[in-house]
């Protein structure tokens, strides 16, 4: 019995350290091993996980304030025309005057200022230019961001040389009428509709087009799926944007030297908040797709600010009859009648002739 005590005894005592260095157990040792250790030990504090993590979610709580900020400066800018026509590259869009002097003597020595009261009860201005020659013939002339309607007097004595009546209309945020800010199309069609009914309450045998440009241009067609009087006989667009998320995306590194993304997504949302409309809700080519009229896309083959593409892509989704589409090489932004004058006022009134009958 006692043998096999000895034996068990054997097997479960602690194991004996004979060569324990005890310079080892102090770290008193001063190899090469010990020195590439200490380094080891050095760079995996450096790069701590943790460490790692909260630099990388400082760098993009940084990064995302900076482009929130931005964001809410970009929505505040572009949807204010005093403070964006105040931006150098607002300034820089239109490359030459819309009308030359002439034509602005010509269209304030005639034209009459007209007030309407909208369906939000607000006060819209706008001028008018009567045409007693002939009575039922409009057109109602929209102009761009950069531009007021002043500006659209040569287009307006080109109209009235016709023999039409020719109605502008200041957009909201622009002249007189009563409001600061542009929602870009999305609630000025509203107002589109509301001058074509004023028309035809005195007129109610008047034949009406609409016309604009860049703003105005997507203005008109934002309208072009209203149930508006048959009176509305065809839109004519130059230099409209498709979609103005798309576009301001396109523009974002241009205009403002930043990235789309997120930008342009904050921006979006900060407008959302504070005006009640996203970028995204300006979507033409969708009320384009829905329109009830014949719709001329005008475009210049050089703009930088809406590509030309965007006119294509909403004269592939225009489905009614008798609607066209003219591209003028070489044009800028808005500039497609300063290039090429000629063509450009023989495929408008080609357009006018063939559908003012319907």
């Amino acid at each position: 019995m006692k043998l096999k005590t000895e034996v068990e005894n054997q097997y479960i005592q602690e194991p004996e350290y004979d060569n324990y260095d005890e310079a080892v157990q102090n770290d008193e040792y001063d190899d090469e091993y010990y020195e590439e250790s200490k380094l080891r030990i050095f760079l995996r504090r450096i790069f701590n996980k943790r460490i790692i993590a909260s630099v990388i979610a400082a760098v993009i709580v940084i990064t995302l304030a900076w482009e929130t900020v931005a964001g809410i400066a970009v929505s505040a800018v572009v949807t204010e025309p005093e403070m964006f026509l105040k931006t150098e590259k607002s300034r820089n869009v239109l490359r030459e005057p819309l009308s030359e002097q002439e034509y602005l003597d010509w269209f304030d020595s005639n034209a009459e200022d007209v007030f309407l009261r909208n369906s939000e009860d607000k006060s819209l201005h706008g001028f008018s230019l009567k045409n007693y020659s002939t009575s039922h013939s409009y057109v109602i002339i929209c102009h761009s961001m950069t531009a007021n309607a002043r500006d659209m007097a040569v287009f307006a004595h080109h109209f009235f040389d016709l023999g039409f009546n020719v109605l502008l209309p200041e957009s909201r945020g622009f002249g007189e009428s009563e409001y600061e800010k542009t929602t870009f199309g999305y609630r000025e069609r509203y107002d589109i509709a509301d001058w074509v009914n004023m028309i035809v309450e005195e007129d109610a045998d008047s034949a009406i087009f609409l016309y604009g440009m860049g703003l105005g241009g997507s203005t008109v067609l934002m309208a072009s799926s209203l149930e508006m009087p048959d009176n509305v006989k065809g839109i004519i667009s130059d230099s409209a944007y498709a979609n103005l998320h798309d576009l301001f995306k396109e523009n974002a590194k241009e205009m403002y030297k930043l990235p789309s993304f997120p930008l342009v997504s904050i921006a979006s949302t900060y407008n959302g908040i504070v005006n009640d409309w996203k970028f995204k809700d300006v979507d033409v080519i969708e009320q384009v797709r829905k329109s009830a009229f014949p719709i001329l896309f005008i475009h210049g083959g050089d703009d930088r600010i809406v590509p030309v593409e965007h006119s294509n892509d909403m004269y592939e989704a225009c489905t009614v009859e008798g609607s066209d589409h003219l591209h003028i090489s070489g044009a800028s932004h808005c500039g497609a009648m300063s290039r090429k004058t000629e063509k450009y006022w023989m495929n408008v009134d080609s357009f006018i002739l063939d559908n003012i009958e319907n």
